[in-house]
């Protein structure tokens, strides 16, 4: 799958605003058990509970704003590939092994490969994210840094639970539901600049289904959506294997997923 590929508007909310009516504020559960370590534990819990993945997806990336149909594979600790499906089969594949990015063009008979770095990723996926990072996105988890202080965990103005992390280089910070404890946002900021957001929703059985990642200051974002999802599949390392292919080229002159 090649990654490159509202305001929510409400005539009640509008009718009470104009008649001078305010919606009362939710009522907060209470503050006891919910610690920034208990947070943190739940998602390394999810980090161990998903190892593997195989998925129907929809992604939308890149100026084109297109949504392309994708089949999904996710193996950790490196291994991901994305399959561009089209009415008439496979139209492109990217995948990393290792420390390769590849990228299959069936129409061109061609391969293309390269470093698997931020740079390169953000041209296929929308976000410029290291392997590691894209995997924990697509499972749903923020990307995992390492504390260099003791975590902060606050409420932010709509009642969210607020989790701030400083790590090596900068901060990430965290938004959980106030009800069901669900992570909702994640955005970090090296110095003064927000580097990256990703919003995740539409939870189901615990996972969520609809995942939106913007790099503000690359200019580059995606959305992908889950169809289906069937984690901890077995998945055989060959599929995660650059594809054979009459032309082996250099990354830069892979054709963009809307040229397939």
């Amino acid at each position: 799958m090649v990654l490159r590929r509202a305001l929510r508007g409400s005539c009640v909310l509008a009718v009470l605003a104009l008649a001078g009516c305010a919606l009362p504020r939710p009522a907060l559960p209470p503050a006891e058990g919910v610690t920034a370590e208990r947070l943190l534990s739940g998602l390394d819990a999810r980090r161990q509970q998903y190892t593997s993945m195989r998925a129907r997806a929809r992604l939308k990336a890149g100026l084109a704003g297109l949504w392309t149909r994708q089949v999904v594979l996710v193996q950790r600790p490196g291994e991901v590939r994305m399959d561009v499906m089209s009415p008439f089969g496979l139209a492109m594949a990217v995948g990393t092994q290792n420390d390769v990015l590849w990228a299959y063009s069936p129409s061109n008979e061609a391969r293309y490969e390269g470093e698997a770095s931020p740079l390169n990723l953000s041209r296929f996926l929308g976000a410029p994210v290291s392997v590691s990072d894209l995997i924990d996105l697509l499972f749903g988890l923020p990307p995992q840094r390492t504390a260099t202080a003791p975590p902060t965990l606050g409420r932010s103005s709509d009642g969210s639970w607020l989790l701030s992390v400083a790590f090596d280089g900068g901060t990430q910070q965290l938004w959980f539901d106030p009800a069901t404890l669900e992570l909702r946002r994640a955005e970090e900021r090296r110095g003064d600049a927000v580097a990256l957001t990703a919003e995740f929703g539409d939870y189901q059985s615990g996972f969520p289904h609809s995942l939106e990642v913007a790099a503000p200051t690359a200019g580059s974002s995606a959305k992908l959506a889950y169809d289906a999802v069937e984690p901890n599949v077995p998945l055989d390392a060959t599929l995660f294997a650059p594809p054979p292919a009459a032309h082996v080229l250099p990354l830069p002159a892979a054709p963009s997923p809307a040229q397939g």
